[in-house]
């Protein structure tokens, strides 16, 4: 997603995502008053909060109800946990954000290319095997496409974060991963890849991955086993080391070293519904330690109480990290 208005400084897809979500919390009736405090509270937090939310609310008319594909419509009346909500919640901010051919072609496919083949919800971790024995496993909001023909076995990431281990393949398919900036063709290898925005990243446990830019001339950048490189449309980062906790996520845990506490609190709030925000006051605070993914209000207690930090709530999806009274 690339959410952008003419005129307008192109707004963060997480950004837009949280404004959309704030727009379908005050479509309640009634809307309690908190709610309404902390929308307002979200706004005036950052400039680009208040320039995301006049966005949509210039997109109001095209947002009721009447006007937004029958699938839509429905998954925004879903529990406030479950993944179809936040699925639609993200689809939402697509077409505000990536302007009326995205809506046309909504309306007219209600389906959408982001319906991926496979998702994870909020803090899951799935795992699937592939038809040819490869092993997959989808971290916290994530999405792929699975794609295997005669003459190759591609799987395209739409968002998240994906583990694969490979297998060989008794007719010699090549093993590739997509995604919005290039390709990573597996060499033999165990290895994850990871959607950013307007990014890709890949690291490599065992084997070799060759990164191929969607637009680059240059040739494949070949990672081997204990490196990681970031990659953009146009070309490749220079290699770097695969951290021994890379792939911790894997096994349910995020594992820090000296990390800033906003990096972190990004990071956390993935494996959780909602928005966490961590106040620049605290920002630059610096968190390590092993923290357990299926329990983060355990890792926040855990913040409390090793840090000059109090957790501060206004609903059940709304908190903030802050500076202890």
């Amino acid at each position: 997603m690339n959410p952008a208005a003419p005129g307008r400084h192109p707004i963060p897809p997480a950004i837009a995502e949280a404004a959309m979500g704030w727009w379908v919390e005050l479509q309640a009736d009634p809307v309690p008053a908190e709610v309404r405090a902390a929308c307002l509270r979200w706004r005036a937090a950052r400039p680009e909060h208040e320039q995301a939310w006049q966005i949509i609310a210039g997109a109001h008319q095209r947002l009721h109800a009447t006007g937004l594909p029958a699938a839509l419509a429905h998954a925004t009346l879903a529990a406030p946990r479950s993944p179809a909500r936040r699925q639609a919640i993200k689809t939402l901010a697509l077409l505000v954000f990536a302007g009326g051919e995205a809506w046309a072609i909504a309306r007219e496919h209600p389906a959408g290319p982001w319906l991926a083949d496979y998702r994870s919800g909020i803090g899951e971790r799935r795992q699937l095997t592939l038809a040819d024995g490869s092993q997959l496993t989808l971290d916290t909001r994530s999405a792929v496409d699975i794609h295997f023909d005669g003459r190759q076995r591609r799987l395209h990431l739409h968002g998240g974060r994906i583990h694969i281990t490979t297998v060989a393949d008794g007719a010699g398919r090549p093993f590739l991963v997509s995604t919005a900036e290039g390709s990573a063709q597996a060499l033999g290898t165990r290895f994850s890849v990871r959607q950013h925005p307007g990014r890709s990243q890949v690291a490599v446990f065992e084997g070799a991955v060759a990164l191929r830019p969607r637009l680059g001339a240059a040739p494949p950048l070949i990672l081997n086993a204990g490196q990681q490189a970031a990659f953009t449309a146009g070309g490749s980062d220079a290699p770097g080391t695969v951290a021994n906790t890379d792939a911790a996520w894997h096994q349910g845990m995020l594992i820090v070293h000296a990390m800033g506490l906003a990096d972190f609190a990004a990071e956390l709030g993935r494996y959780r519904p909602g928005w966490l925000l961590c106040d620049p006051r605290v920002a630059g605070l610096e968190v390590s330690g092993s923290f357990p993914l299926d329990d983060t209000e355990r890792v926040l207690e855990a913040l409390v109480n090793t840090l000059p930090v109090q957790i501060v709530r206004h609903t059940r999806y709304w908190a903030a990290i802050r500076p202890r009274a």
